[in-house]
């Protein structure tokens, strides 16, 4: 037993700062960044100065959140929208295991992701199949298709999504979001050419476009349209875009000087003399793709 007129000795804690009392809140800012919303969350409960500084808005100007959480913690992740005022980027994981069809309620994600819109200016909806050695790209069963609602998110400067969820009512929702600069949407197996000349005729500010795999809607009068009505193009897929010829390639040439990424995989309708225009007409030029082009040599 201790004696009576022995003095106890403080815990150090109670005098000695913690480790993280120590550190500048601007490196525990730069910290924080790195975290996922729902572990950020998680971090603001465990004292009040963490709690204050995970409200800062600049930690959720980028968001990831995937299509699971979405339909199982809704009101969660309606939270974590709410909570981010200046939200500027979003992405949608879909993740499935391989061989698993889950369908993923087109609606309900696009009404979610509707919530930032009024700040929200770059949305991408990443599809994957989760394989033990990495991530592919996979196809997604799409049920009450909500895509048509994104018409609406007019402050949109880029969109990615998966071609196969695009038919005329999508593209004609999308033909209104006259701010894009950056449209990938490949794998549109269900547009036509009128489809895409209208959209290419509405949107004037492209300077990517990814349009690959769109066998039936992309055509000479698609790339043509896309030319004349964005000059500042500098990025162009249309791998296997089996209808796109040397003709509209002369006028991407001509209208699109500032371009510098073109990918033409098994277009086995492009020639010599049309890549020679491009070649010669667009100087800042530093990628081209010709895979299986038989018809260039």
């Amino acid at each position: 037993m201790a004696s009576p007129n022995k003095k106890l000795k403080p815990c150090p804690d109670s005098e000695t700062p913690s480790y993280h009392q120590t550190i500048p809140n601007e490196i525990w800012m730069s910290i924080l960044s790195y975290l996922r919303p729902f572990t950020l969350c998680s971090m603001s409960e465990t004292s009040h100065r963490f709690h204050q500084l995970s409200r800062d808005p600049i930690l959720w100007t980028n968001l990831t959140i995937d299509w699971q959480s979405i339909r199982n913690c809704t009101t969660s992740v309606e939270g974590l929208i709410n909570r981010s005022t200046k939200i500027k980027s979003m992405t949608v994981r879909i993740r499935t295991r391989p061989f698993e069809l889950e369908p993923v309620d087109g609606l309900q994600m696009v009404m979610i992701v509707k919530k930032a819109k009024s700040t929200l200016t770059s949305l991408t909806f990443s599809p994957e199949i989760n394989w033990d050695q990495g991530s592919r790209i996979m196809e997604i069963a799409l049920v009450n298709n909500g895509i048509a609602k994104l018409g609406t998110m007019t402050n949109l400067t880029s969109l990615e999504l998966a071609g196969e969820w695009i038919k005329t009512a999508e593209i004609k929702a999308i033909s209104n979001l006259v701010k894009l600069e950056e449209l990938e949407m490949p794998g549109a197996e269900h547009v036509t050419p009128n489809d895409l000349e209208y959209l290419f005729s509405q949107l004037t500010n492209l300077k990517l476009v990814d349009i690959s795999d769109c066998k039936k809607g992309a055509s000479d009068m698609v790339v043509t349209a896309l030319a004349q009505n964005n000059p500042q193009l500098e990025y162009l897929a249309l791998d296997e875009c089996e209808l796109v010829t040397g003709k509209s390639l002369k006028v991407v040439a001509e209208k699109c000087p500032n371009l510098k990424h073109l990918s033409l995989d098994s277009d086995d309708q492009v020639n010599d003399p049309a890549m020679l225009k491009i070649a010669s007409s667009c100087p800042n030029l530093n990628y081209v793709s010709l895979g299986l082009c038989s018809t260039v040599k």
